[in-house]
């Protein structure tokens, strides 16, 4: 586990196992997930993951998982980035949790070409639709929901190399996340204490 500044918490997790307690705590989510199998695939047998022996690999199974650790989470908000492919089930599934559901036109690595969906599920009514989302890049629109869209602490099921906790991070706000590659987690929180650092502050990293 990794302890950051504001409270915020980093940890290296396989999403097939039971949920840190952690990440309850998150009332916003804001996960780019794999969105097929080759995907998941992919990120599977990248070096340094390690996966649950429990664990099937199956593109259905990591997706059931993950949703099942959004009913937990009860989150008020769930952005989930996807592709064409995975769309339709995830805005299928979204809706049978939450009373809004829409999405948005988005791209990935600034590249007209990487088109990539966001889908914005919520249960409050006034913040059903954000306008400014539609067509932005992914990072883009992580930045303007970390600093835009009202929450106590944004959670990340799938963090990456931590663009979510980067932008909540900068915007002042708590966050909470796991990731089953540990390198890549490894890339947020030195980025965190390169920032503490400049900044002249005391680095208030706590790795366990």
């Amino acid at each position: 586990m990794i302890r950051l500044p504001n409270n915020s918490i980093l940890k290296v997790h396989d999403i097939f196992g039971v949920i840190p307690h952690f990440m309850l705590q998150a009332d916003t989510i804001f996960s780019d997930i794999p969105y097929n199998q080759s995907q998941l695939s992919n990120y599977s047998n990248r070096p340094g993951v390690y996966l649950s022996p429990y664990n099937t690999k199956k593109f259905a199974d990591f997706t059931n998982h993950f949703f099942y650790y959004v009913v937990q989470i009860e989150p008020t908000t769930l952005f989930i980035e996807t592709g064409k492919e995975a769309l339709p089930d995830f805005l299928i599934t979204a809706r049978g949790l939450f009373k809004y559901v829409t999405f948005y036109n988005a791209t990935y690595y600034h590249q007209p070409q990487n088109k990539s969906y966001i889908i914005h599920a919520t249960n409050d009514f006034k913040r059903r639709r954000y306008a400014e989302l539609e067509d932005m890049d992914e990072a883009e629109a992580i930045a303007w929901i970390c600093n835009n869209h009202p929450y106590k602490c944004i959670g990340d099921l799938c963090m990456g190399q931590g663009l979510v906790g980067k932008h909540a991070y900068l915007a002042g706000k708590r966050f909470v996340g796991i990731d089953i590659n540990p390198a890549r987690l490894q890339v947020l929180a030195d980025f965190i204490k390169k920032e503490e650092d400049r900044n002249g502050a005391t680095p208030s990293l706590d790795v366990r």
